[in-house]
């Protein structure tokens, strides 16, 4: 039986770093999954506490997106963990180009990237950061690109799933998640935005994800969100792998 701890945030750049720096250190997770993040910044962080870890840039932000936001650069989602275990990613859409997109001030700039570790004797770890829409409402490009997300998770087979996935719980993509996994955020929450540091304040939607495979042996033991560290709530989660 393998037992670890999970923490999955969107990060919103560098805004927030003293606040990730310490929800790390407060929860002491095996593994963190961060989207929104540069590259420099996932170097510090993996230095700092010790990690190994995998970073796939997905868009090069040489101007701020957003008040506060900084422009460090090379920007994407990452994976950073303790144990032993073979790191990779992946992109399920990338744009036609030589060299890494540059922000244009809109959203959906970038390529789309499933970071992921395979532990050593534990489960397999994946995370994502989904294509943007507005109110979380289902677009022709997230269909497009959640059937390419869902033949790369087809492949790769993670036993958890977690990140931004920008669409509504209970909704057509949310719905074809469910097809092969399973939802462990409670069902009573109804929001995964910070209250306060989200822009759109007092909209409610749950668009972070902690999926479990239907048919894997990992069971959630406990799964919390914490506010107060970024504009999106971090997932937090105990999970148990059995053996046998």
């Amino acid at each position: 039986m393998v037992e670890i701890k999970i923490v999955s945030l969107n990060i919103e750049g560098d805004k927030h770093l003293p606040e990730v720096i310490g929800l790390i250190n407060r929860e002491r997770p095996e593994v963190v999954c961060l989207q929104e993040v540069f590259e420099e910044d996932f170097e510090l962080l993996i230095k700092k506490f010790g990690m190994r870890g995998v970073f796939s840039p997905t868009v090069f932000i040489d101007k701020p997106g957003k008040p506060g936001f900084g422009k460090k650069g090379v920007f994407g989602v990452a994976m950073m963990g303790r144990l032993p275990g073979k790191f990779g990613s992946e992109y399920y859409f990338k744009r036609r180009s030589q060299e890494l997109p540059r922000y244009s001030g809109k959203p959906n700039a970038g390529h789309r990237a499933l970071v992921w570790q395979k532990i050593a004797g534990g489960p397999a770890v994946a995370a994502t950061h989904f294509t943007w829409s507005k109110g979380g409402q289902v677009t022709s490009r997230q269909r497009r690109e959640m059937r390419s997300l869902l033949g790369l998770l087809d492949k790769i087979k993670p036993d958890i799933l977690c990140g931004d996935f920008n669409t509504a719980r209970g909704g057509e993509l949310w719905v074809q998640l469910l097809e092969r996994f399973t939802d462990n955020i409670p069902p009573e929450v109804d929001n995964t935005l910070d209250p306060v540091l989200h822009y759109a304040k007092g909209y409610k939607i749950v668009v972070d994800g902690f999926f479990t495979a239907a048919e894997s042996k990992v069971r959630v033991e406990s799964l919390k969100l914490v506010g107060g560290v970024s504009d999106h709530l971090a997932v937090a989660a105990e999970v148990k792998t059995l053996t046998g």
